[in-house]
């Protein structure tokens, strides 16, 4: 009973120093071999629209309290602008759930819709002199996400291509004979 007691008070030490072992083991792979690490995601963006938006409409609320004239009014272009692309931006939102094939194509749409929405909101709370400068960066934007979605583009279809490329020549020779 004595030997079997020493046992059963010996038995959490060892699982304890196995536990210490398995976890040091752990750690030293994970400095070794650290994972990739994650690009940021479009949620993440989404999340920052979804804060922007109201607080520049707030600020709009702000600027013409009291007015008898709307931002419709002064500003119907961009008002016009930013409406029609968040009401585009909801759209890219649903068709991104339901096919989900083309997400990634649909996130940069959602992506540069956003942003125009918010560029246009923006440029009616500064003076008249910054809305073409806001409007310079969201296309400089526009076309970083562009670039980016036609890199990707290239890399799958330069995925696709090598393995077409030798089979239809392999099986294309025309009867005549590759040295």
């Amino acid at each position: 009973m004595n030997v079997m007691a020493m046992n059963a008070a010996r038995i959490p030490w060892t699982n304890f120093f196995a536990q210490i072992n398995v976890a040091s083991i752990s750690i030293s792979n994970y400095f070794s071999h650290p994972p990739p690490p994650t690009p940021p995601s479009f949620d993440s963006c989404h999340t920052v629209l979804a804060f922007v938006v109201p607080v520049l409409l707030s600020l709009l609320q702000i600027k013409y309290q009291g007015n008898q004239i709307s931002p419709f009014d002064t500003h119907p272009i961009s008002m016009v602008i930013s409406v029609s692309s968040l009401l585009l931006y909801c759209l890219g939102y649903h068709a991104k759930s339901r096919w989900p094939t083309y997400g990634l194509v649909v996130s940069h749409g959602m992506l540069v819709l956003g942003s125009l929405s918010v560029v246009s909101l923006a440029s009616i709370l500064f003076p008249g002199s910054f809305g073409p400068v806001l409007y310079t960066f969201f296309v400089l934007f526009s076309a970083a996400e562009l670039l980016k979605l036609l890199i990707w583009v290239r890399q799958k279809i330069m995925g696709m291509l090598p393995s077409q490329l030798t089979t239809a020549a392999f099986s294309n020779t025309g009867g005549m004979a590759v040295v």
